[in-house]
């Protein structure tokens, strides 16, 4: 009679995912199922054993994969940040490649009108050689045209020139931004252009007390931000403009005769603490326009706040020469009490 051991019911699901524990189970099992048999020591505690090390693999292997998981998560979103960035870029390339096709297609329709004008020139002139009459007036029209467009052509490099030139201004206006952007969102310090150049004012309250012309503490450090952005453009030359209101009683009373001399003096302040936070003496230069280009109504204490106040403009590029103006308003400049140059 054949007799079927209990060692031959062992699941095939557990041989297969831990062949250790199945071969221990195996042995306890068979010496239950013989009487008076007993498993050796020596192979319990080596299945035992084996178990042991499958289990730490297992846990090791499911470690691996919860990282590998993470750092797949990871590399995702910085794909996706990415791909915004390329968007971006993207679109801003259409937008500069469209403002450049608009000045191609008006360069091109020009040539085509003068290539029509050169063959109306061709066939005039052969029917007036055969009439014998001069060409000559036809032959000055052709040059006059070929000028013409010689001088659109000029215009049109001349636009491309000053596009580039802008899209830089706006590209050192954000870093500009970037770098004082804690001083800008606490109000301190705003940043703009004016007539296409860069602006950055300063209330005067943040800088000076009343009627003064010594910079505050929290005022030398606003300058020292500053200056550490603008002396990384030491062949850019800037401008400090200084604005007051219109009172007098407290100029008078710290001894200033007239908002020209307070503003003058504000004005040389800022320069002087920029020069000693590392600017070049000779990209500065400093003005005073008293209260004489106000930007609000200096009946109202908000008007007055906003009238006194420093701007630091830039009034000359790397290529540019020259003495420099005032930061994009030249028409007020009989309003200033004249250039003060830095020391």
């Amino acid at each position: 009679m054949k007799t079927t051991t209990t060692a031959g019911k062992i699941p095939a699901w557990l041989s297969r995912r831990s062949p250790a524990a199945a071969r221990l189970l195996t042995a306890g099992l068979l010496g239950l199922a013989t009487p008076g048999c007993l498993v050796r020591q020596d192979l319990y505690d080596q299945a035992r054993a084996e178990i042991q090390r499958e289990r730490e693999a297992g846990e090791k292997a499911r470690a691996e994969a919860q990282l590998a998981r993470a750092e797949a998560e990871q590399r995702s979103v910085q794909a996706a940040a990415i791909e915004a960035e390329l968007s971006r870029l993207a679109d801003d390339l259409r937008a500069r490649d469209l403002r450049l096709s608009e000045v191609t297609t008006t360069e091109a329709g020009l040539a085509r009108r003068l290539d029509e004008l050169a063959a109306m020139n061709e066939e005039l002139s052969a029917r007036l050689r055969n009439a014998g009459q001069s060409v000559g007036q036809l032959a000055n029209e052709r040059g006059s045209l070929s000028a013409e467009l010689a001088e659109t052509r000029a215009k049109v490099d001349e636009l491309r020139r000053h596009q580039a030139a802008a899209e830089a201004r706006a590209a050192r206006m954000r870093d500009v931004m970037e770098q004082l952007k804690e001083q800008v969102d606490a109000g301190k310090v705003r940043v703009g252009l004016r007539a296409g150049q860069l602006l950055i004012e300063v209330p005067g309250d943040v800088l000076f007390g009343a009627a003064r012309a010594e910079l505050t503490p929290a005022g030398r450090a606003v300058l020292d931000e500053i200056a550490g952005v603008l002396r990384t453009m030491p062949e850019w030359r800037f401008q400090v403009a200084a604005h007051t209101d219109n009172d007098r009683k407290q100029m008078k009373s710290a001894r200033f005769s007239s908002s020209w001399d307070l503003s003058a003096a504000r004005a040389t302040a800022v320069v002087k603490r920029l020069v000693e936070r590392g600017m070049s003496s000779r990209s500065l230069s400093a003005v005073g326009y008293g209260e004489f280009s106000p930007v609000g109504p200096n009946d109202t204490a908000a008007g007055r706040a906003k009238n006194r106040r420093i701007e630091i403009g830039l009034v000359a590029e790397p290529e540019q020469t020259g003495p420099p103006g005032p930061p994009g308003e030249t028409g007020k400049a009989a309003g200033a009490k004249g250039a003060v140059a830095a020391p």
